[in-house]
């Protein structure tokens, strides 16, 4: 528990995780990972702690993945269904054919439907 003691220590005196655990080595001979004392952290900031208001950046926590987005299949600068010209309805050109694809998981699983 001491070590974590130093860690806090450190961290109040404004020290970044890195240099508090640069500082643990020279002073104590602690090896602790910048890693393991950012969790350590952010633990106590949900047990309602103070730490990591002396980190230098707060910064809010943000979602990796587009906020659930589907990116597969995107077309840019696609002209919606209704905008097309009514010459397409007739069918009688080639690229008048709707191609529609559904993307699964697989590649095996897609299926193209023309019609």
């Amino acid at each position: 528990m001491l070590e974590w003691t130093e860690v806090e220590r450190l961290i109040w005196l404004d020290m970044s995780p890195e240099q508090a655990s640069c500082r643990l080595v020279l002073e104590c001979g602690l090896r602790i990972s910048h890693e393991t004392i950012y969790v350590y952290i952010y633990e106590d900031k949900r047990r309602g702690g103070d730490l990591w208001q002396h980190l230098r950046c707060q910064k809010p926590h943000r979602k990796r993945y587009a906020g659930g987005q589907e990116r597969r299949g995107t077309i840019k600068n696609r002209i919606g269904i209704n905008e097309r010209p009514g010459i397409v309805d007739q069918k009688s050109r080639i690229g008048d054919w709707e191609g529609d694809t559904v993307i699964g998981k697989e590649p095996s699983r897609r299926i193209g439907h023309i019609g």
